[in-house]
């Protein structure tokens, strides 16, 4: 077979080196998993200056919050911008652009990155980025001065109202975060202009002193203020790094060979054996790490009948692939939405899900007949280290439940998108990255007889699989993520 040629050998070999090389220079900032920016404890800085405007109304220099020392440090923001709302190649142009916006005042450079990153774009795609994307960069990039405001809102009165001002930013893509993560009570930027529903990339003057009167006289006082800023638990966007203009560089130049590496491993899975593929795999930068003792087929041959059932957390499509690498036979699994594509690319049998919760009894119920079968009772995905709320009905089709504890870890691109046509691409996008990563730990199994309900088998579970990560188990669901995300509650038509 050609997959196993010398020849395949050789050139997955040097596409892996070539990746390795390539990608070092610009993206040494990037950890094994999430790319992060680590403050030193000794680094914090000092809180951003305080400006009192009246008795109870303070006003706060944001972008000595969100801004790094260095130059260039509003390209990131900016670029994810252009790319989450307008495409890879917007981001191109504004990459190709930077070194003459490098020459500009700090103003207008400003204001050309706005022009670049939105001109065209419709207000509520522009908005979803705010909402959705942007939030990780800044808590990723500004920790230290996010500590820092927390205590100085925390010394403030109850009663006080505290508006952010910021000069670099349109206020659309800062708000979400100032507001709902750090705690502002209301956020004064600049507007962009454009018509209801496409905006011109231009931004507006920005007059502090009235917008800051404004601002305050139309907002109501908040409860975060008082308590603080929160974790960012959901956010969207594909690009897991921080795209200062060298990285960004760096994943443009590596774009090519990712596609090409991403063919190369969907090939290995679908046509090699399981015991082989993940062999080959490896050669290509793919690891699948094990942690503990897997269930063989061995184990099995005393059950009456049927399969073993897996419950793991939810981190990308292809959690019931890495289960599967592990175990070194396939499995099947269920999932409530699937791109068309995922299907055809899947090397393990998939089936979709109803959310009629007699008709998804059966259809699992069926598939446990005829072998293992992997559920993921989040019913999405969490790229942060939280569990989702599980549902129960995986507590009510066998005697017994093995909890999977998966972690995925990549570096360039996410594997995951709230995007309905996106979503289809998720699996390519994880094999896309250089050394795509999975941790599997198979737990002792947990009974769901002995008087116990399906609601207390699964909040088991969910503990248990906290526990093995180090996660932190949440009541939130699939609605609270994609009504954040995506102004929907993550419901799609299905046949």
């Amino acid at each position: 077979m050609a997959l196993t040629s010398d020849r395949f050998m050789s050139r997955a070999l040097r596409i892996h080196r070539l990746v390795k090389r390539g990608l070092a220079a610009g993206l040494r900032g990037c950890s094994r998993g999430v790319a992060t920016t680590t403050v030193p404890a000794a680094a914090t800085p000092s809180p951003p200056a305080l400006r009192q405007l009246g008795e109870n109304a303070f006003a706060v220099d944001a972008d000595a919050l969100l801004l790094n020392p260095s130059p260039g440090a509003a390209f990131p923001p900016y670029f994810l911008a252009a790319v989450e709302a307008g495409g890879y190649a917007r981001g191109l142009v504004l990459l190709t652009l930077y070194p003459v916006l490098q020459t500009l005042p700090r103003g207008a450079r400003v204001r050309a990155m706005a022009m670049v990153s939105f001109c065209g774009l419709r207000r509520d795609e522009a908005a979803r980025v705010g909402r959705a994307v942007l939030p990780k960069l800044f808590s990723r990039e500004a920790p230290g001065g996010v500590r820092a405001i927390e205590a100085l809102l925390r010394a403030l009165p109850k009663e006080a109202k505290v508006v952010a001002v910021t000069q670099t930013f349109p206020t659309v893509m800062v708000e979400a975060f100032l507001k709902e993560y750090v705690g502002f009570d209301a956020v004064a930027g600049r507007e962009l202009k454009g018509g209801p529903r496409y905006l011109t990339g231009a931004m507006a003057e920005l007059d502090t002193e009235r917008v800051v009167a404004r601002v305050l006289e139309q907002t109501e006082k908040t409860t975060l203020c008082g308590y603080g800023p929160k974790p960012v638990v959901f956010h969207d966007g594909r690009l897991a790094f921080t795209p200062t203009a060298a990285a960004a560089l760096a994943m443009y130049i590596y774009f090519p060979f990712g596609v090409v590496l991403a063919i190369i491993r969907i090939a290995i899975y679908i046509l090699l054996p399981w015991r082989v593929s993940a062999v080959a795999a490896a050669l290509t930068g793919v690891r699948v790490r094990v942690i503990g003792a897997t269930n063989s087929a061995a184990d099995d041959s005393g059950k009456p009948h049927g399969g073993r059932l897996y419950a793991c957390n939810h981190r990308t499509l292809l959690d019931a692939v890495g289960i599967a690498s592990a175990l070194g036979r396939p499995v099947a699994s269920v999932s409530y939405s699937l791109g068309r594509l995922s299907e055809l690319l899947s090397p393990i049998p998939l089936r979709r899900l109803t959310r009629d919760r007699e008709e998804d009894r059966l259809r699992m119920s069926s598939m446990m007949a005829r072998g293992d079968v992997v559920v993921c009772p989040e019913g999405t995905t969490c790229r942060e280290p939280y569990l989702l709320r599980f549902s129960p009905l995986f507590a009510e089709l066998a005697a017994e439940v093995t909890p999977v504890a998966v972690d995925a870890r990549t570096s360039v691109f996410y594997a995951t998108s709230t995007s309905p046509l996106a979503k289809s691409l998720d699996s390519v996008y994880f094999l896309m990255n250089p050394r795509p990563e999975y941790s599997v730990q198979f737990l002792k199994p947990v009974s769901t007889e002995g008087g116990k309900s399906s609601i207390e088998v699964a909040n088991e579970v969910q503990r248990d699989l906290a526990s093995a990560l180090g996660f932190e188990g949440t009541t939130l669901t699939r609605k609270d993520k994609y009504l954040l995300l995506a102004g929907n509650e993550g419901v799609v038509k299905t046949k």
